[in-house]
């Protein structure tokens, strides 16, 4: 019968590998300057934002939609697959519409692997 070393030992070097790998990193959807739609997300957060006088209007789904005359975030909480939870923060990303015209001449973004 083989017998495993310390079970806790085990497991904390399974976290330690998939730090060191980068398996627990963000999503690159949710990196800075990484377009999804007419959305481009950025380094802000939704303190920021509501520090700077932007108002939450409503929701999109997930996300909180944040306004300040015609300037428009959506904010929402990154998921973590390896956990199977939520990241302690806020995604905020600004709507920066394309026209049409650039929109069907610009070459098509990757779409974002996911889990499933």
């Amino acid at each position: 019968m083989i017998r495993l070393a310390n079970p806790i030992a085990c497991l904390a070097g399974a976290s330690l590998l998939l730090a060191a790998t980068g398996a627990a990193a963000i999503s690159p959807k949710y990196h800075a300057g990484t377009r999804s739609g007419p959305f481009v997300a950025t380094e802000k957060s939704l303190g920021d934002l509501l520090g700077d006088g932007y108002e939450i209007r409503g929701n999109l789904g997930t996300a909180l939609i944040l306004q300040k005359k015609a300037s428009v975030y959506s904010c929402q909480i990154p998921p973590n697959p390896e956990k199977l939870d939520f990241e302690p923060y806020f995604v905020c990303s600004e709507l920066r519409e394309l026209a049409r015209d650039a929109a069907e001449t610009e070459e098509p973004a990757e779409a974002p692997q996911t889990g499933n």
